[in-house]
């Protein structure tokens, strides 16, 4: 049974996106130097992924589909616009059940993709297995945090930790999850 892995960048301030919700500031990262921060190696590993509205809306406007392939859980009220090259399933409600429901579907990891609205109810549900935080080199001063005013304490261990060329910082954790 696959991992709830959250793998996101956040600026050495701790935020995913500029107050407006933009992330442009990570296209300096995407340079074509080659360097893909083991991107590629853990799109390998997932079998799912869950996001929600805003960021699936966001997503649409890169262009390419980046889940080809992959069961896509868009968590929203709000009717989602269609996508022809993807498999886009509109989910609302209990998200334990959503997770269990997607574990009980494919054995690989569950690609957490955000935003931050849903990473605090998933923190707060104890629905992340694994952390793969990517702290980029940028301070923002404001913006959308990454954990914004969190209700509980969640208890997690350092596994791993990788430095990159450009100064990006990878910090990887696992959860201590609640008996």
């Amino acid at each position: 049974m696959g991992n709830v892995v959250l793998y996101i960048a956040t600026s050495l301030d701790g935020y995913i996106a500029t107050e407006d919700g933009g992330v442009a500031w990570l296209d300096q990262f995407n340079d074509g130097g080659g360097e893909d921060f083991g991107y590629s190696a853990f799109q390998d590993t997932v079998g799912a992924v869950i996001m929600g509205g805003k960021t699936y809306r966001q997503v649409l406007g890169f262009g390419e589909w980046s889940y080809q392939n992959l069961p896509s859980y868009v968590v929203t009220s709000q009717p989602l616009a269609e996508h022809p090259d993807a498999d886009v399933r509109r989910v609302e409600g209990d998200f334990g059940a959503l997770v269990q429901t997607i574990k009980a579907e494919t054995d690989k990891d569950i690609f957490f993709v955000g935003g931050a609205q849903l990473i605090k109810a998933f923190v707060e549900q104890d629905l992340i297995d694994s952390y793969r935080i990517f702290v980029m080199p940028v301070m923002l001063g404001k913006g959308i945090p990454l954990f914004a005013e969190l209700n509980s304490i969640q208890a997690v261990t350092l596994t791993d930790t990788r430095t990159f060329p450009q100064g990006v910082v990878e910090l990887r954790y696992t959860v201590q999850h609640i008996s």
